[in-house]
């Protein structure tokens, strides 16, 4: 018991530390991680760039760097650009589009209560206009605090990217002074399993994006399939930007399908709009199956421990958890599987007959007695 308490305590303070870190230490340190990671990535382009042209390394990390984040800063003055109109004329667009979706919706469904008491109809549309007012003044508010958010957040904005720019030139510049000065304060033993976590970490964030390019291009071709069928104009274009908000975290594509799909039951379209919701069930679980195991193939995971670490993490820590904790388990599974760390003792015992890894191995051993 007193083995077992000492290791439940050891366990819980690590999970603590680990907790604190994403809540508050994460978001402080956050445009210095930024930087070391465009720092690592960009790394390897500048140096091969370097060797192939003959030029200086850290010159060509410099240049490598500048381009960078100036490519960042036309696509952020791009995107605030079109938040910022997008902010600025929803008032309008609530009296253009909004409004008489809602006055077919209304005449739409005054056809279904004809048979009703006047009294109860009248009562219904001034709840229906009352709503309207309502929802008219939120949209103004929530317009004008977009707006004012957005140019309150400027100047800490402004400098956490200046915070992140210079340190990303500091650490590209000196990556290998730093390493070295990290390394002679830390043995041997701990700093070669820091630089296989580190290595890990890498290989995993570049399997889990690609398995989420993937899953977003097979919910791009579903899309585009089902709303080719419908007859959906610009059907293309329209399942690229579902396809981009499905692979979002929390948001998913019922946020544009669900509403587009009631609008057009509502004004009659019913054709249009179940085939709407028969599209979104088998998207939803299309994707529901192929998530966990596609990212635990990618990441190495099995397909349960990826679900539980998805749903955990989201519910824990958000969105940054929904990516960041199936990385993490991917990562100490990994170690483990190398002998880098111990997580918990095993016993070698044979596998079950029934385990699909046995097969496999079966399979292939018959293959080579053939060959």
């Amino acid at each position: 018991m007193t083995q077992f308490l000492i290791k439940f305590a050891y366990v819980a303070v690590i999970l603590g530390l680990i907790f604190l870190g994403f809540k508050f230490v994460l978001p402080l340190l956050m445009p210095f991680l930024l930087a070391f990671i465009f720092s690592v990535l960009l790394r390897t382009p500048a140096n091969y760039a370097a060797d192939r042209l003959k030029i200086n390394r850290r010159l060509m990390i410099a240049v490598f760097v500048t381009l960078f984040y100036m490519l960042l800063a036309v696509l952020a003055l791009l995107i605030g650009s079109e938040l910022f109109t997008f902010a600025r004329t929803s008032v309008s667009r609530f009296n253009t589009v909004i409004i008489p979706t809602v006055e077919r919706l209304t005449d739409a469904a005054s056809r279904w209560t004809n048979h009703l008491d006047p009294n109860v109809v009248q009562v219904l549309e001034e709840l229906v206009n009352s709503v309207l007012l309502s929802l008219r003044s939120k949209v103004a508010e929530i317009s004008t605090r977009l707006v004012t958010g957005i140019m309150s957040s400027l100047p800490s904005g402004f400098l956490n990217v200046l915070f992140m720019m210079i340190a990303t030139y500091f650490i590209s510049l000196d990556f290998g002074l730093l390493r070295w000065a990290v390394a002679r304060r830390i043995k041997e033993e701990n700093y070669n399993k820091i630089i296989a976590g580190l290595n890990y970490c890498k290989t995993t964030i570049g399997k889990m994006l690609r398995s989420y390019v993937l899953i977003m291009f097979i919910t791009f071709v579903e899309q585009a399939v089902g709303l080719t069928i419908l007859g959906v104009e610009y059907s293309l274009l329209i399942a690229m930007a579902i396809a981009v908000f499905d692979i979002l975290p929390v948001v998913g594509s019922g946020t544009i399908m669900l509403p587009w799909a009631a609008v057009s039951l509502a004004t009659g379209d019913i054709k249009r709009g179940l085939g709407l919701l028969v599209l979104y069930v088998i998207i939803t679980i299309i994707r529901q199956i192929i998530e966990p195991r596609i990212v635990g193939d990618h990441v190495g995971l099995h397909p349960l421990l990826t679900l539980m670490c998805m749903f955990v993490g989201l519910r824990v820590f958000g969105g940054l958890g929904l990516l960041g904790l199936p990385i993490l388990c991917a990562v100490l599974v990994g170690l483990e599987r190398d002998g880098v760390i111990t997580l918990f003792p095993k016993r070698k015992i044979p596998l079950p007959e029934d385990a699909g890894r046995r097969k496999k191995r079966t399979f292939f051993k018959n293959k080579q007695k053939k060959l």
